[in-house]
């Protein structure tokens, strides 16, 4: 009491500064004494403070689009830093609620939330949907379907978002190689702007980052691998990230770290120098390092550093990285038990080993314990019979898995790893699974779940056609 009645004394303006000092459970409690305090606590400037200090430089997934922060109002700001918290103290232990469905009930064969949980896509046959969620906390979440767009053939589609660009994607065909590619931007009005239109492309998609368009090419004669394409130059010539059959099996996927780009093979992570795409004919890149995994892995594959990517904009503030060097956590599907998750982590040489083992790629593979759904420390089984069909991860550590229609999400945890490392890696919930997918038409396969990992929030591709939105609260 007599700290609120010495506020009570001072003018609004220094009232704020001290508001901008505190805590948001602090600013919460204050708010709720007095009309005056909790006018005083509505001001953009408490919230600004509030969300810089205890979103971005905690280093917690920041809710909601990127965007400069000089448009985000007061209510908009408190709201993300408020959901940021929730989100930290119960991820694992959220409550799905369905906030929007869809109303046309097509068949979804493929589902994706582009990053910042507002922004959908879903794939039917030849032809993409894009959509639109809006609304705040409290209010009517509206589905809005915006725009639709038509493959130049029959070919069933199949799309790549880039996860850390402003809604940059490329669409394919799914299964045939050789045949057209298309880079949009969904940042950019009209939706769905086209930036560049490949009539065709080498292999079939693998993904997009940053400037390069992946494509995969093992199915050519001589093994061929990855290729890569800088669409943003928009020049003819590619560079290979070659694959050698008989050792490293079928491709997985690609993930940039530590200024190199990794892919992940059955049998190994291939290691390479990002590489300065020729503008005509193909370049062969050479391997940096390769790593070969304890036991031969399959599809699904994801991976995550544990570590968020943060907001991405021209104002946004400079906090110093929560790691210096951070680890690389590899999760995919053991190729012989599917019932289970395999995880290797790539962890940075120590002092000694670093100087004993000069690299321009100082780390080492260890392989870590794998998750069994419902049979907590069980490694020998597989029990139930549930297939693992669907993995995804966000880079803070936060990700879901699907076994069967069962959803499950996992958290960065602290591991020990012996004889002396401590490294963050994901964590797996073992119990309940926190939702199930509607039974009906096609069995339940990758790519019918997506999740936001700033947001809390899932798409669900429904047995029935349609979709769900389901936020976690």
């Amino acid at each position: 009491m007599h700290c609120t009645s010495s506020l009570d004394n001072l003018v609004d303006d220094i009232v704020i500064r001290i508001f901008q000092t505190l805590s948001v459970r602090e600013i919460l409690t204050l708010r709720q004494t007095s009309k005056r305090y909790y006018f005083l606590s509505r001001f953009r400037s408490v919230w600004y403070a509030a969300f810089c200090t205890e979103v971005l430089a905690r280093h917690l997934p920041p809710p909601g689009p990127s965007c400069s922060l000089r448009t985000l109002n007061s209510a908009d700001l408190e709201h993300r830093t408020l959901l940021a918290l929730s989100l930290e103290k119960r991820w694992s232990r959220s409550t799905p609620n369905v906030i929007a469905s869809s109303k046309q009930r097509e068949t979804v064969d493929q589902i994706l939330f582009i990053p910042g949980g507002t922004q959908i896509l879903t794939v039917h046959g030849n032809k993409v949907m894009y959509w639109l969620i809006s609304g705040q906390t409290g209010a009517t979440y509206k589905l809005q379907k915006v725009e639709e767009w038509l493959s130049p053939s029959d070919d069933a589609c199949i799309v790549v978002k880039d996860t850390e660009g402003q809604g940059i994607i490329a669409i394919g065909c799914r299964d045939q190689p050789n045949k057209h590619a298309t880079i949009f931007s969904l940042a950019s009005k009209p939706a769905l702007s086209k930036l560049c239109d490949y009539s065709l492309v080498p292999g079939t998609i693998a993904g997009i980052s940053r400037h390069l368009l992946f494509l995969d090419t093992t199915s050519e004669q001589d093994g061929g691998g990855l290729e890569l394409l800088d669409w943003h130059a928009q020049t003819e010539g590619t560079a290979l990230l070659p694959c050698i059959p008989d050792l490293f099996g079928s491709f997985l996927g690609f993930v940039h770290f530590s200024d190199h780009i990794l892919v992940s093979w059955e049998t190994c992570i291939s290691v390479f120098p990002v590489p300065e795409i020729p503008a005509q004919g193909r370049m062969v890149v050479a391997h940096t390092k390769i790593f070969i995994f304890s036991e031969p892995i399959s599809s699904p594959v994801a991976f995550t550093t544990c570590v968020p990517r943060g907001w991405i904009g021209i104002d946004a503030p400079a906090y110093p990285p929560s790691q210096e060097m951070p680890s690389l956590t590899i999760v995919a599907r053991p190729k012989s038990k599917l019932g289970r998750i395999a995880m290797s982590m790539l962890i940075p040489l120590s002092n000694d080993d670093g100087a004993k083992h000069s690299s321009n790629f100082p780390y080492q593979l260890l392989r870590l314990p794998p998750f069994v759904p419902n049979v907590p420390g069980d490694t020998d089984r597989n029990i139930g019979g549930q297939e693992c069909t669907q993995i995804c991860m966000g880079s803070s550590g936060r990700g879901l898995c699907v076994f069967g229609r069962e959803v499950r999400l996992c958290e960065p945890s602290l591991l020990y790893i012996p004889p002396r490392e401590m490294q963050f890696g994901p964590a797996f919930e073992p119990g309940k699974a926190i939702y199930e997918i509607e039974p009906g038409g096609d069995s339940v396969s990758g790519d019918r779940v997506d999740f936001d990992e700033g947001m809390g929030r899932l798409v669900v591709a429904k047995g029935s056609g349609g979709f769900d939105v389901v936020q976690l609260l």
